[in-house]
This record gives C-alpha cells, structure tokens and sequence, in this order.
C-alpha cells in the first residue's frame, strides 16, 4: 500500500468509526468495519473480536476470517488467551511469537489451536475507554516476526476510536435497547454464518471467499451486511449474483 493510499485508508478508518449515530446502526456491521481496516493498516494475517457481556463473560462475535472464528470460539471455550488477558488487565499484550515454549507454557490449549491453523504471532488490544473495557480485538499473523510495536499502538487507537463510537451509540439508546445492542450483534452474527454457509454450498467456495463476496457487494450497495445475509439466507438474492466476472474469478 502506498504512503498516500494508507493515509487515505486511515483517515477513513477513524470517520467511519466515529460515525455510529447514524439510522440503521448494526453493531455487527461497525465491527466488521473495525476490522477491515485493521487488517488492511496493521497487515496481519487475520483478525478476532471478543466482547464482554451483560454478565461479564466474554463471547466471540466477529472475525475477518474462518480460522480465526474458530479459534475465537476456542478460546472462548479453554477460558485462557490473550484477549482474556487484555480484558482482565485493561492493557494490550503481546505480542507474542507462538512459537516459543513460553507461548505454550502461558496458554496451554490456545495456542496449540492457534499452531493447528499456521498463525505465529498474536497480541491483543482491548476495546476501552479510561476504566470500562467492553471487549478485545485479536491480531493474529503467520509470520513470528510480525506484529511490531508501532503496529500495536495503531491497532490501539482504532480500538479506542471504535469503543467511543459504540459507548456513544449506547448512550443515545434507552436502557432496553443498550443492553440488547450485544444480543443483537450475536444474532447477527448466526445470521451471517449462515449466508456464508449457503453462499458456499451453493457456489462451491471456502467461507472465507464466500464472507468476503458477501462483504464486498454489501460495500459496492452501501448497505448494511446483516441485511443483506438476511436477504440471501431467506433466498431473496439468488447465488448467481455472487459469481464474479471470469476476469475477476481469482482476485475474489
């Protein structure tokens, strides 16, 4: 990426983050917005997003990519991690080279799952503003010598910009509707599975590529991605749609 298209892309990045008082608000769709550009800035291999609940648990609710869901989910699961970590210190971690025996000795479980799928490198940042800590984003990469600190301070302040936004968000809302913004993103979230599951059985394509043919006509529409998955797994939008030009069959 040139030096003018990335501060292009950053300044974006910090509009669109800001810009969560708008009508038709899905958190879903803010987070996927969220780690879009994180993973286009920060050049990692993948990104995940834990937040923490009504109940102080901490539930998986996005990732950019499949094996980054799964390892999300499982971490969620072993109930250690660095997002664990990041959530319960209030502080970034990491990163930290998966490689290592130390990696292993400090997360068991996580990070043989997260070797199982070749990522090497992970940190965290927590999604926070001064005390309150509402989540975590994940970065992972498939090289040990990636992640480097000044990556992690940008990664840091999306973060922090996203979880103004949402706060913000939450503020405007009523009380109901403040504590039903998470449950809705998770419902969104089984809504996109699905479209991704469909999209791909029926096109013959990983999730990944399905996940991203279904972002990028959601971005070229300028509408929302969780009513578009509603829209596809409701069988309103036919799976042809989705099939790329010839010429563009391998960039997607």
């Amino acid at each position: 990426m040139a030096q003018w298209e990335r501060d292009e892309r950053l300044a974006r990045a910090f509009l669109e983050l800001a810009d969560t008082l708008r009508d038709g608000f899905y958190l879903m769709d803010f987070l996927h917005v969220l780690t879009d550009h994180m993973r286009a800035l920060l050049d990692v291999t993948a990104i995940g997003v834990v937040m923490v609940d009504a109940q102080d648990r901490l539930v998986d609710v996005t990732a950019s990519t499949h094996a980054a869901h799964q390892l999300e989910e499982k971490q969620v699961e072993f109930d250690e991690g660095p997002c664990k970590e990041c959530c319960q210190g209030h502080e970034p971690v990491g990163p930290v080279d998966l490689t290592l025996p130390a990696a292993a000795e400090r997360w068991p479980r996580f990070t043989k799952a997260a070797r199982a799928v070749d990522f090497e490198t992970v940190a965290a940042v927590p999604l926070r503003l001064r005390e309150e800590v509402i989540g975590a984003v994940n970065m992972f990469h498939d090289r040990s010598d990636a992640l480097h600190p000044a990556a992690l301070r940008l990664g840091q302040s999306l973060a922090d910009a996203a979880t103004i936004g949402i706060l913000h968000h939450r503020l405007s809302q009523d009380q109901v509707e403040r504590v039903g913004q998470l449950q809705t993103a998770l419902n969104s979230r089984i809504v996109i599975e699905q479209a991704k599951g469909a999209l791909g059985a029926r096109l013959g394509v990983t999730p990944d590529t399905a996940f991203e043919r279904l972002r990028a006509r959601a971005r070229s529409r300028r509408t929302s991605l969780t009513q578009l998955c509603q829209r596809v797994v409701e069988g309103h939008i036919p799976a042809e749609e989705f099939t790329p030009p010839p010429n563009r069959q391998q960039r997607l």
